[in-house]
Order: structure tokens, then sequence, then C-alpha cells
């Protein structure tokens, strides 16, 4: 039988850090195990590391408006190499995926975890409206041409790949067919071993991710003071870099919490990773949209009871079983939800092993062979 060879565009690849770089490191690798030939487009410097199968990159030196056409210049020419393209975004390597496939009649599939216009228009803070009335509300031409050109990739598809129910009827309300959709859940891959023991106390909380206003660190550490009325040894631990960064600093130092709020900055490394999960006693994601969050089933993985929010995909993974739901932003509700976990150690146990059992269920081995059934289809 002959597989067919796969170029995959992503704007994300490592040594970035995200969603869909971590996706494909652990995808290509069963696709080619499989038998599949696979190639990559992508941003970025070269990590120098080995791989079996081939990196190119458009570096982000190339200026901004002769970038789109680099990329698109690249995926032309691979696209020739091969018989699909598969692009993980709908920024600019959606774009180029999409011209460089109907001009060489390739088939496309587009990985959809993220709503890029939405994303924008909160981050300039043109929005504060949640992710599902946001798509059918005027906020200006220039929102309006992101929600279009969006709209347009993802309808260009021949198959998209989402990875929970929320994102899959929010693409039926941008107008996406939903039957050309397939939910793919991300796999989670276990942490090795800590290198070393990180010792922050007997109270500690976690939270990680993109220090951007939609991922709400703000309101995390507006409850710290709340919780150290209950347990005054409590610390926050924050995994993650932004540009939010020193506005998030300026608030610990004006609330006098530089003690009690720790800023790890971006940690890479999986064993240095794992030490910080072992010092933590609960993972809190306060996020005003995911789909499926990657931190959120890393943190179940290794066995944290999770608090967050009803938002997005959530509640497809969350539950009173292994955390608790709380609304965006509810600084009371946090504050509660970590109380009460740190108050009985046996029930954030008892969630902690919850969450455990069920992120065991993300396996490489089911994502792999999802993908190859999507990947396999005619189009």
């Amino acid at each position: 039988m002959k597989y067919p060879r796969v170029l995959f565009c992503s704007g994300i690849f490592p040594p970035a850090i995200g969603g869909p770089g971590a996706v494909l490191t652990k995808l290509i690798p069963g696709l080619i195990e499989a038998g599949f030939a696979c190639t990559v487009a992508t941003f970025g410097p070269d990590d120098k590391i080995a791989r079996n199968y081939a990196v190119e990159r458009v570096t982000f030196s190339t200026p901004k408006p002769w970038r789109l056409l680099r990329v698109l210049g690249q995926i032309w020419r691979l696209a020739r190499q091969n018989d699909i393209i598969y692009a993980t975004d709908t920024y600019t390597h959606g774009l180029a995926a999409l011209l460089v496939s109907k001009l060489r009649r390739k088939k496309l599939i587009i990985r959809f975890t993220g709503d890029s216009a939405w994303e924008a228009a909160f981050n300039q803070g043109l929005t504060q409206d949640y992710i599902v009335p946001f798509q059918k509300k005027w906020y200006g031409p220039k929102i309006a041409f992101r929600k279009w050109l969006r709209k347009q990739i993802l309808k260009g598809a021949d198959r998209i790949i989402t990875d929970c129910e929320f994102l899959k009827n929010l693409l039926g309300i941008i107008g996406v067919d939903k039957n050309k959709v397939s939910v793919i859940n991300n796999a989670v891959e276990l942490l090795s071993e800590a290198d070393s023991i990180k010792n922050f106390g007997e109270h500690v909380l976690l939270t990680q991710g993109r220090l951007v206003p939609w991922k709400g660190i703000t309101a995390i550490i507006d409850a710290v003071p709340l919780i150290q009325k209950q347990f005054s040894d409590a610390k926050l631990l924050i995994m993650g870099d932004g540009p939010e960064e020193e506005k998030l600093k300026l608030q610990v130092t004006n609330y006098k919490l530089q003690d009690s709020v720790i800023f790890l900055g971006k940690v890479t490394d999986k064993k240095q990773k794992k030490a910080y999960y072992q010092a933590s006693r609960i993972f809190v994601l306060n996020t005003f949209y995911e789909g499926m969050s990657n931190t959120l089933s890393e943190a179940m993985s290794e066995e944290l009871p999770v608090i967050t929010t009803m938002a997005g995909g959530n509640p497809e993974f969350v539950d009173d079983n292994n955390g608790r739901l709380v609304e965006y932003n509810n600084i009371q509700q946090i504050a509660s939800a970590v109380i009460e976990l740190l108050a009985s150690p046996e029930l954030a146990k008892k969630l902690g092993e919850s969450g455990r059992e069920r992120a065991r269920k993300f396996t490489i081995e089911r994502l792999v062979e999802k993908n190859i059934n999507v990947i396999s289809r005619p189009r």
C-alpha cells in the first residue's frame, strides 16, 4: 500500500512553544512509523535537532510584508513533492496552504484549535466579548476582514480537525459545514523524572500559559490574599512568559506579594517542569477561552487536581470528579475552590488520581490512528 506524502504547514514548531508544534512532534513520528512521508514548513530558527523528516523554515528576520510571499513560495515548492497539505492555523501558513492547495489541486486538511480573529481582537482590547457572541457582532472593518478571511480558509479546506466538541460547534456558528469536521483529542505525553526536588512550601498553586489578557493571570494573583487568610504560607507559581509579564509583576509588587508569587518564566525542560508539578498541590487555569487545553491535560497527567473555568472545551475534560469549574475572573470562586482543596488533602488526592486516569486515555497512538483515518479519506 502506498501512503500519501504529507506537508505540514505550521506557524509554530520547536524551538517555539505552542500547541500546534507540540501536537506535530507527537503526530509526525507516528505517521512515519506507519509508512507516511512527512515534511514541515514553518517559521523560526533551526533548533539543530536531528529528525527523520525534513523541516524547512522561513526566518522571522524576513520583513512582514514579504513573509507571506516567502511562505507561499516555500509551500508551493514543497507541495509539488507531497500529496496532502495539512495546515495547523488560519494565519499566514493557513492562507498560503489554501492558495497552494487550490492551484496545485491538493487535498487540504486544516487543524482548527483557536480563533485567530477573536484572539487578536481580545489581545488588542477591541472586544471583551466571549468567543461565541463575538462571531455575530461588528467590531469595525479590520476585525470583520480577519473574520471573513478565517472563514474562507476554513471553508476552503477539504477536511477540518479540531480537538473538542465545543470547537466543532463553534465552526458551525462561523459558517463551516460540520460534516467535514472531525474531533481528535490532543495526546498527553507523560513527563520524565524530575531533575531536582523543589520546595516552595506546603500550600503551592501552579498556573501555566502564555501571559496574555485572556489567560486571566491577574485574577489568580488577586485571589492570593484571600487564600492567605486561610493559608498564610500559600504561594503561586506562574510558568510562562508573554506581553503581560511586566504588568503582572507590577501588580505583585503593588500587593507586596513578591515572596508569595513566583515567576518561573518559560520552562521547556521536561525534567524541570516535572519538578515544578511535584512541588505544587493544585493547578489553576483561569482562562476566558480554551479548546482542549494541553496545559490542563498535562497537569491532570501529573495527578494535580485542577481548577479552571467553564469556558470553551474545559467542561468536556474537567468536572467534579477531577477538579472544580469556576466562572472566568471570579476571584471569590477561585479562592474558595483553592481553599476547599487545600483544606482537604484527601479530596485533592482523589481528584488528582481521577484526573490522571482520564489523561491517560489521550494517547499518542490514538492521536495517530485518528489522524490516519482523516488523512486517508478521499477528498
